[in-house]
């Protein structure tokens, strides 16, 4: 017994990599800022602070998507954490785990075999489950919402599983596929999915499903049917998203599209290979659901240990077929966005449990079993295979992202200070965000708060003697009216580049006032080289301003790099002159 324990322990040490792992990509690469869809958010405790928010504003449509139940977990979170949007990312984790956690109770109910299979296929679903390819969710607060919807699937199918009463169960889903109808636009499918499911399980031959329990069927219909009338209230088809005929009039694409979006999960951003890998995973699928098809016709009961992966599975096909003919019109490589991963993944995970099931019958037949463990450890191979190359990708893409939130948020602390056509990642004019941005900044929900003075000493930092933060190298003159300087930029404490980089010329009080804030960076191989570190690769920044910018007559000019968690500024090396 001793030994047997000792052989778990490293199986339970890969089961809980994957989360380990992932929970770390998220502390190292998130940040506390709000972007791009986030900011109708930000309206919204606008209206707080106003004393304006209603239940309609709650309730209002967003896209297609009816967000009331995560906007009630937004606000509150927002007021216990000052608006920490990483906070939102926890939840975000937690509910993943909750995932991972309901995967693991239905293959305890569904798959025969001991306890170090249950762990083995649980390490294999946690890859896919916990995989970097969802980077853009894991570091974006708001997408909560794309997991409530799988995490109210199967906690319902576990409920199903459940001894507890018929009427119990039915009061649980009603609840869960209520919560995930209005979280997410897909979160619909809980109500197609659950309640044919439980009526299965609910039966114990093919009579009963139309006969004693037909009613659980009519059941979740009317609840369906009642949630849909309530969602399409007063619904409207977004203006910029591509009409439904792109998929009647492009069925070619509408396909290629399906399949690139299932096979996104293992293929590294790549078209070809997730059309491949979703070609291959797809039908994979069929050919296990076809055989199984032949078995239940004669077996009822293991059409009960199939159900809860099936319909995982038809969750993920019908969320690939309605994104297809939905978004077709934005061309098939928009499928691989990796927002699409948090729903495409599950038929992978819904695969990796039904061919368990389908090895385990089929191994019955000795003469078959060498052939199972070579197809088996094929499967594993190939699957690592692509798993560690869309990790490699995943790692690169956070990193980027990284960087570009964080010079995104120079530039909204910057807001009251210097004028930016478009702020990046917010993809919009600042001006309209000033507002906004100075209401929350009331509201402690910009950490640090926003820049409110010219005088860089307001937030300049004295820099360690020891501590180099970059140079100011040259400032040229290109014509009468422009010039151009160049440096890079370093956080030395944190390792990383400079979330910005600011401009001050010294007016005639001897102060050193804002003009400029520079968030675009350009390749210093040299400064890699020198540190010894890759991440300053991107180190460099150059900038143009008119004669305008500056006062008259010989101007003294420094440049500092910006620090966004802190708000504070540091000097670079070497002062410039301008006449």
């Amino acid at each position: 017994m001793e030994q047997q324990n000792r052989q778990q322990i490293p199986i339970l040490c890969l089961i809980f990599l994957p989360v380990l792992f992932m929970g770390i990509c998220i502390l190292k690469y998130s940040v506390n800022f709000p972007f791009s869809d986030q900011w109708p958010l930000a309206i919204m405790f606008e209206k707080i602070y106003t004393g304006n928010l209603s239940f309609s504003d709650l309730f209002a449509q967003f896209h297609e998507s009816r967000k009331f139940f995560p906007r009630l977990i937004f606000i509150g979170l927002a007021y216990l954490t000052n608006w920490d949007v990483r906070y939102e990312m926890l939840v975000i984790f937690l509910l993943t785990c909750i995932v991972s956690l309901n995967v693991y109770w239905l293959s305890r109910l569904t798959v025969k075999g001991g306890f170090v299979t249950q762990l083995f296929l649980l390490t294999i679903s946690n890859l896919l489950i916990f995989s970097p390819a969802q980077y853009e969710n894991w570091l974006w607060g708001i997408q909560v919402v794309v997991y409530i919807p799988i995490a109210c699937l199967t906690g319902c199918l576990v409920i199903a599983q459940k001894k507890l009463s018929l009427r119990t169960k039915l009061i649980i889903c009603f609840c869960l596929c209520t919560v995930s109808t209005f979280s997410y636009a897909n979160g619909m499918l809980t109500w197609v999915l659950v309640f044919p499911g439980l009526t299965i399980l609910a039966s114990g031959k093919w009579q009963e499903i139309f006969t004693k329990n037909i009613w659980i069927i009519i059941g979740g219909f009317l609840g369906f049917v009642a949630n849909v009338v309530v969602y399409f209230y007063d619904y409207q088809k977004p203006d910029k998203h591509p009409s439904l005929f792109s998929a009647i009039s492009h069925p070619v694409d509408t396909f290629h599209y399906f399949l690139a979006f299932l096979g996104a999960p293992l293929a590294f951003e790549n078209l070809t290979v997730a059309t491949i890998v979703g070609f291959l995973v797809f039908g994979l699928w069929m050919f296990v659901c076809w055989q199984f098809f032949r078995l239940v016709k004669t077996d009822f009961l293991l059409l009960h240990r199939l159900i809860v992966w099936l319909m995982i599975g038809v969750y993920a096909i019908i969320s690939g077929a309605v994104t297809a003919v939905g978004r077709v019109g934005f061309g098939v490589g928009q499928a691989l966005a990796p927002r699409y991963t948090a729903f495409s993944l599950y038929l992978m995970v819904s695969l990796i449990y039904l061919l368990a099931i389908f090895f385990q019958i089929a191994s019955q037949n000795n003469t078959r079993k060498k052939l199972i463990r070579y197809n088996s450890l094929l499967l594993i191979t190939v699957f690592l295979a692509l798993h560690i190359n869309t990790t490699m990708n995943a790692l690169d893409r956070m990193s980027d992202r990284r960087i570009i939130l964080l010079q995104s948020k120079a530039c909204l602390l910057m807001i009251n200070v210097i004028h930016q056509d478009e702020c990046l990642v917010m993809k919009r004019s600042s001006e309209p965000l000033k507002k906004t941005a100075n209401i929350l900044d009331k509201l402690g929900f910009l950490q640090p708060g926003l820049v409110k003075s010219k005088n860089i000493q307001d937030i300049a930092e004295e820099p360690k003697s020891d501590l180099v933060y970059g140079y100011f190298d040259t400032v040229n003159q290109i014509d009468n009216q422009t010039y151009i300087a160049n440096g890079w930029a370093i956080l030395p404490e944190r390792g990383e580049v400079a979330d910005g980089v600011i401009l001050t010329y010294e007016n005639s009080e001897g102060e050193a006032i804002i003009f400029k804030l520079i968030n675009q960076r350009t390749p210093r191989p040299s400064v890699r080289e020198y540190f010894n570190n890759s991440t300053y690769l991107y180190s460099g920044w150059q900038t143009s301003f008119s004669i305008e910018e500056i006062p008259q007559g010989t101007v003294k000019l420094k440049a500092w790099a910006f620090d966004t968690e802190t708000g504070k500024a540091f000097l670079l090396n070497k002062t410039q002159i301008v006449n």
